[in-house]
């Protein structure tokens, strides 16, 4: 119901100091949503969800838990592919939204307007919101239906420059940022290193310095063959940057970052496909299916031991 008061029709009406209005004309049959993703803010006040329709519903969280739609934002001709934060000042609540046709679109959801638009060859599937060591601001990490990993400045959707490959390029199915540091905090290097995988199972590491640029691609630094084929996601542990989590649709797997010698591993339900999966702890993991389904494992102690760095 809470459609129905979103409406399917925009006017403008303009004023006579030349202000443009948008006025919402409420329907009988509200826009579908059919959610495609979804983002929640850091201060988890605000759900951003994206749907198959275009469409992008600005929802607030309120201290009970409780959730309550605010507004709809209207930008889009294709389905939402990909959400990610545009920005990590409080005073800046900008978010990026990419569709399943290579549009691009930066919102401030204060208001809901639209900052900034642009039309990409590519077709993003993920865009993760990273800073790094050597940025002043927060940066996309982007992949998709395309072999490379796109470094975008979020405020102009200009691309800064290509993570490339030069051993067996292929789409990129997920990728993660890692940067180790001490138990007081202090940081092991000055180098960020993205690492990523390939549909063909190919794992790729990058160490990136800061003097890259636009003019000429960055070609990975490692490549490495395993046995892992169309990966959902892969998910470094926060708390252990040398174990990474990779989930496919028929298992998932613990492998050491250093090296990407294999842990453990553990096959999908029956009737079931593994659908995604993040760490709870050092030692602890949460995956979830396609059925909507969570299930929490404890990872063997004497696999792990050796490979957690000290925080």
């Amino acid at each position: 119901d809470w459609l129905k008061s979103l409406g399917t029709l925009h006017r403008t009406m303009s004023t006579s100091s030349n202000l443009v209005v948008p006025v919402v004309l409420w329907g009988r049959r509200p826009p579908t949503h059919c959610i495609a993703a979804i983002l929640m803010t850091p201060d988890q006040k605000n759900i951003i969800t994206g749907c198959n329709d275009g469409q992008i519903g600005i929802w607030d969280v309120a201290e009970n838990s409780q959730i309550y739609p605010r507004s709809m934002l209207f930008g889009h001709t294709a389905a939402i592919s990909c959400l990610a934060l545009g920005s990590e000042k409080v005073d800046t609540p900008y978010i990026v939204s990419a569709s399943e046709n290579g549009e691009m679109c930066l919102w401030d959801i204060s208001d809901g307007r639209c900052v900034e638009n642009t039309k990409m060859p590519h077709i993003h599937t993920n865009m993760q919101a990273y800073h790094f060591q050597v940025s002043k601001d927060v940066r996309l990490v982007c992949n998709g239906y395309y072999p490379e990993i796109f470094i975008i400045n979020p405020n102009s959707l200009e691309i800064l420059y290509t993570l490339s490959s030069k051993v067996a390029p292929d789409w990129i199915s997920a990728c993660c940022i890692l940067h180790p540091v001490t138990k007081e905090g202090r940081s092991v290097c000055k180098d960020d290193v993205v690492v990523a995988i390939s549909n063909s199972g190919a794992v790729k590491v990058w160490t990136l310095t800061g003097s890259e640029n636009m003019t000429q691609p960055v070609y990975e630094n490692e490549s490495k063959q395993i046995r892992c084929l169309n990966a959902q996601t892969l998910t470094c542990c926060p708390y252990n940057q040398r174990t990474v989590l990779i989930v496919c649709s028929k298992y998932w797997q613990i492998y050491d970052a250093g090296d990407f010698t294999l842990l453990c591993s553990e096959s999908n339900r029956c009737g079931e496909r593994w659908s995604g999966g993040d760490f709870i702890s050092v030692d602890k993991v949460i995956v979830w299916s396609n059925e909507g389904k969570g299930y929490l494992y404890k990872l063997p102690v004497s696999l792990l031991k050796g490979k957690v760095l000290e925080r």
